[in-house]
């Protein structure tokens, strides 16, 4: 009797415990098959918001192309605030989700691989560059710390820095000694901490260094920079004036009362009316998921566009500008 009851026991045991592993064998398969399907349904979501970033990509290079035909029919060559293309904010829904961007004109600000120029131009923009760090009450040895990291050589000038003083930190870098293609390259500069470079990044771009201001969109701290002449209510005169009637040609500049002295200093600045390189700032967001875009555009002679760059993630304009984490 006891013996049966034993095996009675014994066969529970088993019966119990086969229960549970296969329990263990289900709740495993189904935890599987929920994290396959989350991870596929995520990734089905990151690719559709990004080809949603790459859409908003191709409609900012249609309106520039738009925009030069038009002004092709209008025999009239400038590109100034005014015009279609000038997209300062905007957010457009989509199915399921939306889509932000900016559109920043590049020939508006100034630029750094300008410090790499040579004799006299070299002089113009060192002051032009001294005037803006003056202007964001910046200390000047970061000129000299920028102009290291473009140059060629590894002789440092007074404030700056070359390999010998980069290998020492840690992690140790060398200097790029060659134009800057990102202004996140700012970040591992000598003497330009978080504070510094959150002032300077809405005012610089790194285009190539053959790339002129237009005097129709570039942004006031910018046009300051232009001669030690040129006052702040030079400067508000200049962006009243462009609010009634864009600047055809830098010449129109000497119609202003204020800027009739002026005309030398400004005719010897590297000034235009008409932009090239353009930059769209995208947040494309499907469902829960969010695809930043950064695209560098670079319009030609004849009005085509094309890609001059591209990176993705959250990049500086939404996390310094719109104060994203």
């Amino acid at each position: 009797m006891n013996l049966k009851k034993n095996q009675s026991g014994i066969a529970l045991i088993y019966v119990l415990l086969i229960f549970a592993i296969i329990t263990l064998m289900a709740s495993q398969m189904v935890t599987s098959l929920w994290l396959h399907t989350e991870k596929n349904s995520r990734y089905l979501e990151r690719v559709q918001a990004r080809h949603l970033a790459l859409g908003a990509e191709q409609y900012v290079a249609l309106l520039l192309e738009q925009d030069a035909e038009e002004d092709k029919k209008k025999k009239k060559l400038v590109d100034h605030e005014k015009e279609r293309w000038n997209v300062t904010e905007v957010a457009y829904p989509v199915e399921q989700g939306e889509i932000e961007l900016r559109i920043v004109d590049e020939n508006s600000l100034f630029n750094l691989n300008w410090l790499s120029a040579k004799a006299l131009d070299a002089k113009r923009f060192d002051r032009m560059f001294d005037q803006l760090l003056k202007n964001q009450g910046i200390d000047s040895g970061v000129k000299d710390s920028i102009k290291d990291w473009l140059d060629s050589d590894q002789e440092a000038l007074e404030n700056g820095a070359e390999d010998n003083y980069y290998l020492s930190m840690d992690p140790a870098y060398r200097t790029a000694d060659t134009a800057i293609a990102s202004l996140t390259e700012l970040k591992l500069i000598k003497g330009i901490g978080l504070e510094e470079y959150e002032q300077l990044l809405p005012l610089l771009t790194s285009i190539p260094g053959s790339s002129r201001i237009n005097i129709n969109t570039a942004l006031p701290d910018v046009l300051r920079t232009i001669s030690d002449n040129l006052s702040e209510g030079d400067v508000v005169s200049i962006i009243d004036s462009r609010g009634s009637e864009v600047f055809s040609k830098i010449d129109d500049l000497a119609k202003l009362p204020a800027l009739k002295e002026k005309t030398a200093d400004l005719k010897s600045a590297p000034l235009g009316v008409v932009s090239n390189f353009f930059t769209v700032f995208i947040k494309a967001r499907y469902r829960d998921t969010t695809f930043y875009l950064r695209t560098q555009l670079f319009r030609n002679a004849e009005g085509q566009v094309q890609v001059a760059g591209r990176e993705i993630g959250p990049n500086d304009y939404w996390v310094v500008a719109k104060k994203e984490s």
